[in-house]
């Protein structure tokens, strides 16, 4: 009987130190006594501090790295091409610097830089007609300053339209280091970036960029890529382009 009566109480503790386990009771005995009994207790622990949305918006979001632009072109070219977080440089590991003559007459903006010679056969048959284009009103390519807003080339092969505003601050930077006599732009991106509307609505007549003290005369017109997949509107883009040889090249 007394055996029993010792199986009965060891297994009543047992259970009873169990429970405690499972509730997270890490010791019986605690330094400071508290009532558990009470209504109001207070917890005597610290309290953890609290972020505000704000805050906790804050802390989510990247550090920009801070840079400053360049205020010379041959800097800029060595920035682009050494991936420095320059706006439109961080779509791809491949970079494009602009090419043509630190000073010129005529400044060509493009939104990517696929008017550029290249082994791709489609990239080779945007410049040949690109060429061709500007050497049809007597320019030629080799002496303008031809530039994009995107430097890299996006996956999806389209500037993203949140970016244009960021990428249309780093485009006007360029105009005021070359600080050219006129603008070529070429494509819908590029238009709303510079003219904040859509090609349709800015083509057929010439436009002016206000910058830097700066009157640019701007001829808005077709992409050649654009062409070369609708070649109905060829006609409409020689029409903007006499227009701009007309009212700008043979002024010049």
């Amino acid at each position: 009987m007394e055996d029993q009566g010792k199986n009965t109480t060891f297994a009543v503790v047992e259970s009873l130190s169990g429970w405690w386990e499972l509730a997270g009771v890490d010791s019986a005995v605690h330094d400071i006594t508290a009532n558990l009994l009470a209504r109001d207790t207070v917890d005597a622990s610290p309290a953890m501090p609290t972020l505000t949305n704000t805050e906790k918006k804050q802390a989510e979001l990247p550090v920009a790295p801070a840079i400053i632009w360049p205020n010379d072109i041959a800097t800029l070219r060595v920035m682009v091409a050494n991936g420095a977080p320059l706006p439109g440089n961080a779509y791809a590991p491949i970079r494009f610097p602009p090419i043509g003559p630190d000073s010129c007459d005529v400044m060509v903006i493009s939104d990517l830089p696929n008017i550029l010679d290249s082994y791709d056969m489609h990239m080779s048959s945007i410049a040949t007609l690109f060429h061709r284009m500007l050497a049809a009103i007597g320019i030629e390519t080799a002496q303008c300053y031809c530039t994009w807003l995107a430097t890299s080339m996006p996956s999806t092969g389209e500037v993203p339209e949140k970016d244009l505003p960021d990428l249309a601050a780093f485009m006007l930077h360029q105009i005021k280091l070359i600080r050219p006599k006129s603008l070529v732009i070429l494509g819908s991106a590029a238009s709303k970036a510079l003219l904040g509307d859509e090609l349709m609505h800015s083509r057929a007549e010439l436009r002016c960029v206000h910058e830097d003290g700066l009157n640019l005369p701007t001829l808005v017109t077709f992409h050649p890529r654009t062409l070369i997949a609708r070649p109905a509107m060829k006609k409409q883009a020689w029409r903007d382009l006499q227009i701009f040889a007309k009212e700008v090249v043979q002024c010049a």
